[in-house]
């Protein structure tokens, strides 16, 4: 799993601003290409007490009629009225090795097995209230038999709200808050150790259930730059939850993350 599948929070602050911008302006008959590059740290995996650096890269190609193609997957989507605007896409999952690994994972997680990018389809949304932009995205990912416990068929619910706070040093601050769900399929894929993981790893099972995975806050410093540019520093602090964060593979329950990074719209 990428640094930003790893941190959902921070990427909604990161690309929120672009996002909710294309709910109050964006036109459908115009092209638009977004551009992110930065960095960040966040734990290897959800649950490490590791933490890992890597740099990021995001793209979003948008065409007259709401066509778009990017980094989150390739889909439609469309302003309704002034302030909300929706998405529906297929895309990628994330992805998580049993070894130290770029693409997310752990030499810990030895033995249970790697979780593998999947095709998934999506809807996401955003609505602005004033200065506050209240976000949401659904995610259904296609089971893998091959994988097992590894390759269920997942859902999960990401919520996030985002409001400015103050000024700071020509910019920003704002602050935001978030939470996830997911079902059976998704803790088990994520969290849970099935009695072969347990055999080989020396972990206990963890059959958990659907419910809350976790709850973050969130705090970031944006500065425009021209008309189409945005700087930004943003950091998270998330709290597993529930059965997420009983699982023996959780060395820590709080987790934290930070990205900076430029986004720009040409």
């Amino acid at each position: 799993m990428s640094h930003l599948r790893r941190f959902p929070t921070l990427l909604g602050l990161a690309v929120l601003p672009l996002f909710a911008a294309s709910a109050a302006h964006a036109k459908d008959d115009q092209w638009t290409f977004e551009l992110a590059a930065g960095g960040g740290v966040a734990p290897r995996y959800s649950g490490s007490e590791e933490f890992q650096a890597a740099p990021t890269l995001s793209f979003d190609v948008t065409s007259p009629g709401g066509w778009f193609l990017g980094t989150s997957g390739a889909g439609w989507g469309t302003a309704i009225g002034e302030h909300t605007r929706v998405r529906a896409y297929v895309g990628g999952s994330g992805s998580r090795r049993e070894k130290n690994s770029i693409l997310g994972g752990s030499d810990f997680l030895r033995g249970m097995g790697d979780i593998d990018t999947r095709p998934l389809v999506g809807l996401a949304a955003g609505y602005t209230l004033g200065e506050a932009v209240l976000s949401g995205s659904w995610q259904y990912t296609l089971k893998d038999d091959d994988k097992g416990d590894n390759g269920l068929a997942t859902q999960q619910i990401h919520l996030n709200l985002e409001l400015p706070l103050f000024d700071l040093a020509g910019g920003v601050v704002s602050g935001s808050v978030s939470t996830d769900y997911g079902n059976r399929g998704y803790m088990q894929t994520w969290y849970g150790v099935s009695p072969d993981q347990a055999a080989r790893t020396g972990f206990a099972q963890h059959k958990p259930k659907a419910g809350l995975v976790s709850a973050g806050l969130g705090m970031k410093w944006s500065h425009r730059a021209g008309r189409n540019g945005n700087w930004y520093i943003a950091v998270e602090g998330t709290r597993l939850l529930g059965d997420a964060a009983d699982s023996p593979i959780v060395q820590k329950a709080n987790q934290f993350g930070l990205m900076t990074g430029y986004t720009h719209r040409f």
